[in-house]
């Protein structure tokens, strides 16, 4: 994106021409980013005076390398990809009024509302987590989602052993007023859910997995291990028993997609959780295929 300068102007002022609905603070941060060049330079400052005849360009795509306390994986002027903690709401459960989530903290260090949550993952699971910038974004990312035209896999340790080796769990969930989930055999309710899976390696206990969504309901994989038998290891609300780690054992490692603007197509992953090596787990044995 380029724009050349027609008169005599503040940088602030032309970056406001090529970003309209963009915050001051959005566009200082992508200069701090190294997001714009004049003249093939790049511009460091807001404030700097651009000449008639200059060029002011804007990449594409950019990465942002940390952002406060949510670490940025990837990050255009149509989305932002965040490698989201556990323990942290993607978006919130108590009304708009409650900031400690991700979608809170991106819309707070942006300054704007224009930034959309378009899927979710668990408090307790961490790992890779998209949001749109504006409502344009934010309608291409929900025909995405509705059409499963992205490639989301999980990473988990499993308690037990599961027998087979690779497959495809699918059922009808339902969510109950305690806003657990549980599979329905009433063909009449429920969403269809399906998840494939395979499994990395095996332990006396345990079992490594990686697990891919077709669809994404709510507590999809959580509920399909539990009705296998093996249960998110340190997920006690779904049938665990053990918690060595203190935390649910369950990663968004991967999601892959064309982008809806650009056409690029994007592969953003997020390494395995360092706690997971206690219990045998590493980025080198989620690679074995």
């Amino acid at each position: 994106m380029k724009l050349t300068i027609p008169e005599s102007m503040r940088a602030i002022d032309a970056l406001r021409r090529l970003f309209p609905d963009s915050s001051r603070r959005t566009l200082q941060h992508w200069i701090k980013g190294g997001r714009f060049t004049v003249d093939d330079q790049p511009l460091e400052r807001d404030d700097r005076v651009l000449e008639q005849g200059q060029v002011l360009e804007a990449q594409e795509t950019f990465q942002a390398k940390q952002a406060w306390d949510l670490k940025i994986l990837y990050e255009d002027r149509y989305l932002i990809v965040i490698d989201k903690p556990e323990n942290l709401l993607s978006v919130p459960l108590d009304g708009p009024s409650s900031k400690r989530h991700a979608l809170g903290i991106l819309q707070d260090h942006y300054q704007t509302d224009q930034i959309f949550a378009v899927h979710r993952i668990d408090r307790e699971t961490s790992g890779v987590l998209i949001f749109a910038r504006g409502f344009a974004s934010r309608e291409k990312f929900d025909v995405l989602f509705e059409r499963h035209d992205l490639h989301r896999e999980y990473f988990a340790v499993l308690e037990g052993r599961l027998p087979e080796n690779r497959g495809r769990w699918e059922c009808s969930l339902v969510e109950l007023p305690s806003f657990d989930v549980k599979i329905s055999y009433d063909p009449t309710e429920g969403k269809q859910a399906i998840t494939h899976y395979e499994v990395l390696r095996r332990s006396a206990k345990y079992t490594y997995a990686r697990l891919r969504l077709e669809t994404g309901r709510k507590h999809q994989i959580r509920v399909h291990c539990k009705e296998a038998g093996c249960p998110v290891l340190g997920d006690l609300r779904y049938g665990a028993t053990e918690n060595p780690i203190r935390r649910l054992c369950l990663h968004a490692r991967e999601i892959a997609f064309q982008h809806p603007f650009t056409g690029q197509y994007l592969r953003l992953t997020s390494p395995i959780p360092p706690p997971f090596k206690k219990i045998g787990a590493t980025d080198s044995l989620y690679e074995i295929t």
